[in-house]
């Protein structure tokens, strides 16, 4: 693609393609824009001379990644691309091991943006490095140009006091959290143990934050059930329903794509869960219906959208879902509803590692290592089977055995009921 003057909105519509491609901007020389098939990411690419005045070599081109867009604004990344572009002049190499760059000499903001790299290293979500960023933003910018070294335990007390009084104990707690794990990671890779002070945050009492330990209860969920049915969004209530029946964290069941799906193997292949591995999410022959629904109301909806639960954001573009939360039903979507799926399939009885390769849980010990869920994919289904029967027949309870009245499948469409688990009634596909 050919070189541009990049604008926010420029960026904003560049599209995802099946292979990785560049475009570069006019303003700076070197910076530039790289989409891959999942995310946009600034970059900046020079080549590196070392040597004396007159006697200058070039040793190699550098490439360096300054953080997705989701990570910064477009000003943030020509910021940081000049600040970049600077080193690489001085014949120096922004990508060389964060302990060979001195870390007892890093601000704030380089101390984040080493951590950021080393997340990045480890394969931790791109999501886990956003957000990072975000409470840097929010509750520590003030401290960013200042050395790490000069932070004191005074200092980390006083910003935690401060969060906790006018943003909430818990992001107090998690925004001081953030900052001892940066530092450790400046502890860990610094030359000389001397000349790094130890860890301010040590000095901080940590808020006493209870767990809500929030789950929908049995006897709550029918009317759970009403409620959703009756969004106005039908797309919608496909997705809170989809996250009762899967167990999916939020995060992920929004971003279901469409080539992840292969519903004639009972089956969505998500490439990477927040453990950093792929997950074949088993589905039961009522997910399925669910998700055959879904696609039917995208292709109404959003044309085009490779996404299974596509969306308007705030630029009036399709995208995927990135709020799961409803007017209607607070507190009672999203991570909720993966508590509520654990605490039903303990009730009914479900194997404990069957329930945890459910979720995509790690199963502790020695049979985490041997192990293998792909070999008991089949056994899997079997027992989503078991959980989605089970779970309609509690959401369906008032329907089914406290009134007369009409059982009814997802779309609200009267059928006559079926025998589930126990010999109880349930609506079915």
């Amino acid at each position: 693609m050919p070189s541009t003057k990049l604008t926010e909105a420029f960026i904003r519509d560049l599209t995802y393609k099946d292979s990785d491609y560049l475009v570069r901007d006019t303003t700076i020389k070197g910076f530039m824009i790289a989409v891959n098939k999942r995310s946009k990411s600034y970059k900046v690419q020079r080549d590196l001379w070392v040597g004396e005045r007159g006697r200058r070599r070039k040793t190699k081109t550098v490439r360096h990644t300054l953080g997705t867009t989701q990570e910064l604004s477009l000003d943030e990344a020509r910021t940081r691309a000049m600040q970049v572009i600077a080193q690489i002049k001085h014949g120096v190499d922004p990508n060389v091991p964060a302990a060979a760059s001195g870390a007892e000499t890093w601000t704030v903001e380089q101390l984040f943006e080493e951590y950021a790299d080393d997340l990045r290293a480890r394969e931790c979500a791109d999501r886990t490095v956003s957000d990072l960023f975000a409470q840097v933003r929010r509750y520590l910018d003030d401290w960013k140009q200042i050395p790490i070294t000069e932070i004191t335990r005074t200092m980390a007390r006083e910003r935690h006091r401060y969060i906790s009084t006018h943003h909430g104990k818990t992001v107090a707690n998690s925004a001081l959290r953030v900052f001892k794990a940066a530092y450790n990671l400046a502890l860990r890779v610094v030359d000389d143990p001397d000349s790094l002070p130890s860890n301010p945050v040590q000095a901080v009492t940590f808020n006493k934050v209870r767990s809500s330990n929030r789950v929908l209860f049995p006897d709550e969920l029918p009317d759970w059930w009403i409620r959703v049915q009756a969004l106005p969004n039908p797309l919608r209530q496909k997705m809170h329903t989809l996250g009762l029946f899967s167990g999916l964290r939020p995060g992920t069941l929004v971003s279901i794509r469409r080539e992840w799906l292969h519903l004639d193997d009972r089956a969505i292949s998500i490439p990477r869960m927040k453990s950093g591995e792929p997950f074949d999410l088993p589905l039961s022959d009522y997910m399925v219906g669910l998700v055959r629904e879904a696609l039917e109301l995208g292709d109404l909806l959003y044309p085009g959208a490779p996404w299974l639960f596509p969306s308007r954001n705030m630029q009036g573009n399709v995208a995927a879902t990135a709020v799961w939360k409803e007017k209607s039903l607070p507190c009672e979507t999203g991570h909720i509803l993966r508590h509520t799926y654990r605490t039903v399939a303990q009730r009914v009885g479900i194997d404990k590692i069957d329930a945890r390769l459910l979720l995509d849980h790690k199963v502790p010990g020695i049979d985490g290592v041997y192990i293998h869920e792909k070999a008991l994919f089949d056994r899997l289904v079997a027992s989503r089977e078991r959980m989605s029967a089970a779970m309609l027949s509690l959401v369906q309870d008032k329907f089914a055995w406290k009134s007369e009245a009409p059982v009814v499948d997802s779309r609200g469409v009267e059928e006559a009921p079926l025998r589930g688990v126990e010999g109880q009634q349930i609506a079915p596909r």
